[in-house]
């Protein structure tokens, strides 16, 4: 027996009516349908990564670029999203850009690809003041923040689960003085854990812009590219957690 046949077997005054209960079935199919689609993105998406994660470990075998293969590879074990990892490297890095194709291509919320990025746009960063640097190497650098973006929207949750370090900071005497005062146990602790911008994401980060710099024949001071790259990458993550509480609001 079915349960639309145990349900029919109910008690008249323990049931619902009939335009009740086929409400009810409509309101479960959908939901069916919704978790069948749910299923079929979470599939896809595991099949994407799957995708790009080889591209990164053949780059990762092959390239003669040592000091960013380390830089790469410790993104990697911190089990940072390759889609995000990738969207980093692509800068300046004609090989990565072939290999990774339509991957990492922008597109619209229908699904279409976006052509042109740029124009007229605000600059989204420090370098688009700077009139010295050719028009050029500002909007290149420009779209391919857009893009980094873009890819942090991909997998949001495992990009903030594992994007930051954990490091143990002073604690203010201000809060020294509060947790004091309704301590009950006496002894209070002078430190902190305090979650940091993955230092990995960085550093890696600081190199790609240095190295796509240096192919423009513009030099920058390595100390500025990391503080640089700090603040981008900080703005990132906090872009993404906003819009996944607004996307909670609106749900």
């Amino acid at each position: 027996m079915d349960f639309a046949e145990q349900f029919h077997g109910f008690d008249q005054n323990d049931q619902m009516d009939e335009k009740s209960f086929e409400k009810f079935k409509e309101r479960m199919a959908r939901a069916a349908k919704q978790i069948q689609a749910i299923k079929k993105e979470e599939k896809k998406r595991k099949k994407k990564e799957d995708e790009l994660v080889k591209i990164l470990l053949k780059f990762i075998q092959s390239s003669e670029k040592k000091d960013l293969v380390l830089l790469i590879s410790r993104t990697i074990e911190k089990n940072i999203p390759a889609n995000f990892i990738l969207s980093i490297v692509l800068l300046g890095n004609e090989d990565i850009q072939r290999a990774v194709g339509e991957f990492l291509m922008l597109k619209t919320a229908d699904g279409a690809p976006i052509t042109d990025v740029s124009a007229d746009e605000k600059a989204l960063i420090f370098f688009s003041e700077d009139k010295s640097m050719p028009l050029k190497v500002r909007i290149e650098i420009d779209n391919w923040i857009k893009g980094i973006i873009y890819q942090a929207s991909e997998s949001p949750y495992r990009l903030l689960d594992t994007a930051y370090d954990v490091k143990e900071t002073q604690k203010t005497p201000e809060e020294i003085e509060k947790e004091e005062e309704t301590s009950v146990f006496g002894e209070i602790k002078k430190t902190k854990l305090k979650k940091i911008v993955g230092l990995s994401l960085v550093n890696l980060m600081a190199h790609i812009i240095y190295d796509f710099l240096m192919q423009n024949g513009i030099e920058e001071d390595m100390v500025k590219l990391k503080e640089f790259s700090e603040f981008l990458i900080k703005g990132i993550l906090t872009k993404t957690r906003d819009d996944i509480s607004n996307q909670k609001k609106l749900s």
